[in-house]
């Protein structure tokens, strides 16, 4: 049908292939916290994010650079030695990154970002935009949400934000068609509503970033639609659609 939308959703980082998002709009969600991190910069006037798999590359590639720097990222949730910041995203207020670019490291968001550069278009999700991804994608005919994860397993908070994202686009279009795996973080984030954060407040990552006193990320990172951008990838390079 002119008008289907197919959608399959890929559990983790680990698992993403070239063979899987060739071809297709991938929408890329790490919930805690790497892309509520690169939304917000944005969101505050970053002029990019460029996501890096090491943080030996990420040095090198603010000493390359001709733009203001700021290195961000995390090991084990934890910041990176050398680096300005580390993964919470209300690090990045307007005074610390308008006008400067975020060269970024993350254990799950950015390797999946890597991985997917064989898709057409990598697009970032979270639950801060999530209307505005799935404005961007009610258009689109193959989409592929990919779950970060956490260094190799399922996380809820992914789950659940990749089924409000195949929610909200249901309600916008009559012709989609979902894969076994959309289809149970669809009707996981359906049968969960309005409380998604209670039961992602249940899952191993979750805890961890509470057990390190990261509270107010947690309750930031589950705010819906407060941000109205779609960021995307453009040669390794991730600015505002």
């Amino acid at each position: 049908m002119a008008n289907e939308l197919r959608i399959d959703v890929i559990a983790t980082a680990q698992q993403v292939t070239d063979e899987l998002v060739l071809g297709k709009i991938v929408v890329v969600i790490d919930v805690l916290r790497a892309t509520s991190v690169i939304v917000t910069a944005l969101n505050n006037g970053a002029d990019a994010v460029i996501p890096i798999l090491k943080p030996d590359d990420a040095f090198e590639l603010k000493d390359s650079l001709k733009t203001e720097v700021i290195l961000g990222g995390e090991r084990h949730a934890e910041p990176i030695k050398g680096f300005d910041y580390g993964n919470s995203p209300l690090s990045y207020s307007t005074d610390v990154i308008s006008g400067k670019t975020l060269v970024l490291t993350t254990t799950n968001g950015t390797l999946a970002i890597r991985n997917a550069e064989k898709a057409n278009q990598v697009a970032i999700g979270s639950f801060l935009n999530g209307k505005a991804i799935a404005d961007y994608l009610s258009d689109k005919k193959d989409v592929v949400l990919i779950c970060s994860g956490n260094n190799g397993i399922y996380t809820l908070e992914d789950a659940l934000c990749a089924g409000r994202i195949i929610s909200l686009l249901k309600q916008k279009k009559k012709e989609v068609i979902l894969s076994d795996l959309a289809l149970s973080v669809e009707q996981l984030y359906e049968q969960t509503q309005p409380s998604v954060q209670r039961l992602a407040s249940k899952g191993y990552h979750y805890k961890v970033l509470k057990q390190k006193g990261y509270e107010k990320d947690l309750e930031y990172c589950f705010t819906t639609d407060c941000i109205n951008l779609v960021p995307r990838m453009n040669d390794n390079r991730i600015t505002i659609l």
